[in-house]
């Protein structure tokens, strides 16, 4: 039975030593200040191998990004887009070094796009680069079983690291003077469409099973998704 974990940056991460450690983990965006965690760390240090969903504007080298290449078992780095919709991929993602050389750089595949919703900015994409994550791991790793654990929704919560990968313990101004839900709502992917859209994912693949560790207060009663109320 094949079994992956995706890794989400939401304050539920914390909570990943409770997770069943697996082969196959996939981590979203700047990862750096949550690999700090001592239970992030022992994670990923037990996982033979690790995806990384890797948006464009969330690469920070300079701030240690460039760092967890070569401490961790990163075999890709998968880019939050279909091609069709996909930013051209700057030089430097094209040179990132991981343990066995450079690391090779993918969008995601077509298959994702009956998942997609459509968005002003993107014809295909989803309501965050978390649940692009989900599509990747759901679609393409096709597992049995998907543990999820640090994507919360944005429900009145924010990162573990309390930060976006740039500066360590420190939100951009223009996020920090805002709460979470009036910056979703500006963004256009509030909580409650992004729950659906997690929803609806689980709701088409009933033989896999689901498990959410999240402090977000979503509910469900799909029978193949398990909820597990994070507490940090």
């Amino acid at each position: 039975m094949k079994e992956v974990t995706l890794l989400c940056r939401g304050i539920s991460l914390g909570y990943v030593g409770n997770v069943p450690k697996v082969d196959h983990s996939v981590i979203v965006n700047a990862f750096h200040y949550e690999a700090e965690n001592k239970f992030v760390h022992e994670y990923l240090s037990a996982s033979s191998t690790i995806s990384h969903i890797l948006s464009l504007a969330a690469y920070f080298p300079d701030s240690g990004g460039a760092d967890i290449y070569k401490k961790y078992n990163i075999d890709e780095i998968v880019l939050p887009y279909v091609k069709e919709v996909s930013p051209p991929i700057p030089n430097r993602f094209l040179q990132i070094q991981g343990r066995n050389g450079v690391l090779p750089v993918k969008n995601l595949d077509d298959i994702n796009k009956k998942d997609m919703i459509s968005h002003p900015r993107y014809t295909f994409t989803s309501p965050s680069c978390g649940l692009d994550g989900f599509l990747y791991v759901v679609n393409e790793l096709k597992p049995d079983v998907v543990n999820i654990v640090g994507l919360d929704f944005y429900d009145n919560t924010g990162y573990l690291s309390n930060s976006n990968g740039s500066i360590k313990n420190k939100l951009p101004i223009e996020e920090a003077n805002r709460n979470w839900i009036e910056l979703l709502n500006r963004r256009g992917d509030p909580t409650d469409k992004m729950q659906e859209f997690f929803l609806n994912v689980v709701k088409k693949n009933p033989s896999k099973k689901f498990n959410l560790y999240t402090a977000s207060k979503i509910k469900s009663d799909v029978e193949n998704l398990k909820i597990i109320r994070a507490i940090i």
